[in-house]
């Protein structure tokens, strides 16, 4: 469970949810090197994931280091990274969130894809039971690393229960009608063709303003300095809850055409919020929302552009289908589903010794 000391995003809640809802299939849980439970104290964790993230890029470092495994365990990996250092056993299960490092390095860094690759090589030498969140990266998986594993699962994620309740806190600057995107500043999410597109799409002349927010990510400054010289566009950066609450409440419609997700939960998220969203063509997120949402080629940004007027347009009664056919989809993504579907795997294997 070593993502917990590194931050507290999708790929964290998910790992949380295998943890707390099939915890007595699990005999215990490592946090890089310790185990047991996560320390208290943030200055803490900062500490032992600096720690971690050294010895997952230094080989020399890793040489260095005390095995981690007992004879008699088996590992849940709730990441490829977190095999770094030892070669995962046949009996072991690894579960992968998407390739992008290794299929779109352009998105993620040239490190980054080198530390990925060398992940994935250990797991091939293993060859341990695999779980990913979609299709999509499953395959994009078998057409780098072929087939030859104990097992090759999709357990689709899940549509979190919307929590906060009332109209919410309007956030400053945030006025008259607008989309919105709710995402980290990274690369993948095209933020910069976003906002190119709705530059040229008039939308902003209309009165219309694209708003924004999300941590900083590997493209932040960049995404930043669009953003000052774009008309119309509104960057929050971080948001309360009651404020997020306030946007999806009052947004017209919701962006995210990435370049590449692992699942594509967000414009799920926002269906349950009554939003239709504009989201990429192919991949993860049509396999997410289906028929849902609009679609846009995220290459082209005249695409782009057209999708968010259509998106501004829609008649009240194709916006309302849109919503309905979304929503049940998201339905059919519950909660209990997902846990269902570990605690099947799990209890196939006779239950886990450790899961990290």
């Amino acid at each position: 469970m070593s993502l917990a000391l590194l931050n507290r995003t999708g790929a964290y809640h998910v790992c949380r949810e295998i943890t707390e809802t099939c915890g007595d299939l699990l005999a215990g849980t490592i946090h890089w090197r310790l185990r047991g439970a996560l320390p208290d104290s943030r200055n803490v964790r900062r500490i032992l994931a600096r720690l971690m993230l050294a010895e997952i890029a230094h080989p020399a470092i890793r040489a260095l280091l005390p095995g981690r495994r007992r004879t008699d365990e088996r590992f849940l990996y709730m990441d490829p990274l977190y095999v770094m250092g030892s070669i995962p056993r046949r009996e072991d299960i690894v579960l992968c969130h998407d390739m992008g490092p290794v299929t779109h390095p352009d998105l993620f860094g040239p490190d980054t894809e080198a530390t990925y690759r060398e992940a994935y090589d250990l797991i091939r030498q293993g060859r341990p039971g695999m779980v990913f969140v979609s299709e999509a990266s499953r395959d994009a998986f078998v057409a780098v690393y072929g087939t030859d594993y104990r097992y090759l699962e999709v357990i689709p994620l899940f549509v979190r229960a919307m929590t906060a309740e009332g109209e919410g806190t309007q956030p400053v600057g945030v006025t008259g009608p607008f989309l919105l995107t709710v995402g980290a500043l990274e690369r993948r999410k095209n933020y910069l063709r976003t906002m190119e597109a709705f530059e040229r799409s008039g939308l902003a002349a209309q009165g219309w303003t694209y708003v924004f927010c999300g941590p900083r990510g590997n493209a932040a400054d960049e995404i930043t300095a669009r953003a000052r010289r774009t008309q119309g566009v509104v960057q929050l950066g971080y948001v309360s809850d009651a404020e997020l609450q306030w946007l999806y409440r009052n947004a017209g419609g919701f962006v995210l055409v990435s370049l590449l997700e692992g699942f594509g939960i967000p414009a799920l998220e926002a269906a349950q919020r009554g939003l239709v969203s504009l989201v990429g063509d192919g991949g993860a997120q049509r396999e997410a929302v289906g028929e849902g949402a609009l679609h846009a080629d995220p290459l082209s940004v005249e695409a782009i552009a057209d999708g968010l007027r259509h998106l501004t347009t829609l008649p009240p009664e194709d916006r309302a289908s849109r919503v309905a056919l979304a929503r049940d989809h998201a339905a059919r993504l519950s909660r209990e589903a997902f846990a269902a579907a570990w605690r099947r795997l799990l209890l196939s294997e006779g239950g886990l010794q450790v899961s990290r």
